[in-house]
């Protein structure tokens, strides 16, 4: 079974490179949505979903109603903690 993988950005350039490398190690049954706060059309969703979450600062990673600490998303430690995840 897949995870349910939400990512919460605002369109900087090193959040596009993170949102790219979720979408190379999620596993293929996966679900990815991609939650933008520059996108008005669905800022209402995305800010319903922060608060549900506990989410204050982007970028953030919600997996299957799990936030993923903030630490866990740096970029050294990110890549190999990320893979075991979504792959197991």
């Amino acid at each position: 079974m897949g995870k349910t993988i939400e990512i919460f950005i605002d369109s900087s350039l090193n959040e596009d490179d993170m949102v790219e490398r979720v979408k190379e190690y999620a596993c293929s049954r996966c679900s990815i949505l991609v939650h933008d706060a520059n996108d008005t059309g669905s800022k209402a969703d995305m800010d319903l979903k922060r608060s549900e979450y506990g989410i204050t600062s982007l970028p953030a990673i919600v997996i299957n109603g799990k936030r993923v600490p903030s630490e866990k998303l740096v970029r050294g430690k990110f890549s190999s903690w990320f893979h075991g995840l979504v792959k197991k």
